[in-house]
């Protein structure tokens, strides 16, 4: 199942016959998105447009998988950089049409990697584009991927949260109470929220819990350990986690502007109960 909701949208891009030739997706979780694509790779080369996850009617998803298709080439940097033949291989490898799937489809690593002469390998590739060749740039940060690459791509921005967060073990406990009223009990709701200011957590503070509560909720989505107490969250679905995954990082966002705390919380509890 594709993850991100950006990532998802070209699926339906695709089925409107809308789709570009090379995307620039921009991601806080580089192998996320890897997986997201590999995942959208899929769903474009379906022969028969039935695509199911876990799909045995054919071979193709397996050699998407184990990256076996001789259609589907993923590139990383050679070291410290792309290099330039690296794409003169690429170039030369596309050059057929595609006899195994309906695509011949690249992914690149580190697009911020290019140097001089693999950016101008590039250029060439991507301006007299192909209408069987579609490619994948993935890098963690727009701004650092040569400006002539980048402005010939449809930038797509795929977060998923951070992946690593430290916290105290107060406002652990603090997220852990706070999920267990507003998702398991659901009795206390928007009035609990006014109990959790009553703690007097700082604008800093407020950030460190909704990550706390992010953190949770990427365990969840990922089938990991999560605190006993909140053990019937496991009773949630794939997309009703990934919403709230979702929902968290619009929250975040939001707590580097001069938002109302109290609102936020309420918005937050609301749209939970959607």
């Amino acid at each position: 199942m594709i993850k991100n909701e950006n990532i998802r949208n070209l699926v339906k891009k695709y089925n409107e016959n809308k789709l570009s030739h090379v995307f620039l997706i921009e991601t806080d979780n580089k192998e996320f998105a890897f997986r997201d694509i590999k995942e959208f790779v899929k769903i474009l080369n379906c022969q028969e447009n039935i695509f199911q996850e876990d799909c045995s009617k054919c071979n193709l998803c397996h050699l998407i998988e184990t990256e076996s298709l001789p259609t589907f080439k993923v590139i990383m940097p050679d070291g410290q950089a792309i290099k330039k033949g690296q794409m003169e291989t690429l170039k030369h490898q596309f050059s057929t049409v595609p006899y195994l799937s309906k695509y011949n489809i690249y992914m690149i690593q580190d697009a911020e990697k290019f140097n001089a002469s693999s950016a101008n390998m590039m250029l060439k590739f991507i301006e007299e584009p192909e209408k069987n060749i579609i490619g994948f740039l993935i890098t963690d940060n727009r701004e650092n991927v040569i400006h002539t690459i980048k402005s010939r791509c449809e930038i797509v921005n795929a977060y998923y949260g951070q992946k690593n967060i430290v916290l105290s073990s107060a406002i652990e406990a603090l997220v852990e109470d706070y999920l267990y009223n507003i998702e398991v009990e659901k009795e206390k709701s928007i009035v609990y929220n006014k109990d959790v200011l009553d703690s007097k957590l700082e604008r800093e503070e407020m950030i460190l819990f909704f990550k706390a509560i992010l953190k949770i909720y990427l365990q969840l989505f990922q089938e990991e350990i999560i605190p006993e107490k909140l053990i019937s969250l496991k009773n949630l679905s794939k997309e009703q986690v990934f919403k709230r995954i979702s929902l968290v990082a619009e929250c975040l966002e939001r707590l580097n502007y001069n938002v109302n705390i109290l609102l936020l919380l309420d918005d937050f509890v609301l749209r939970l109960e959607d």
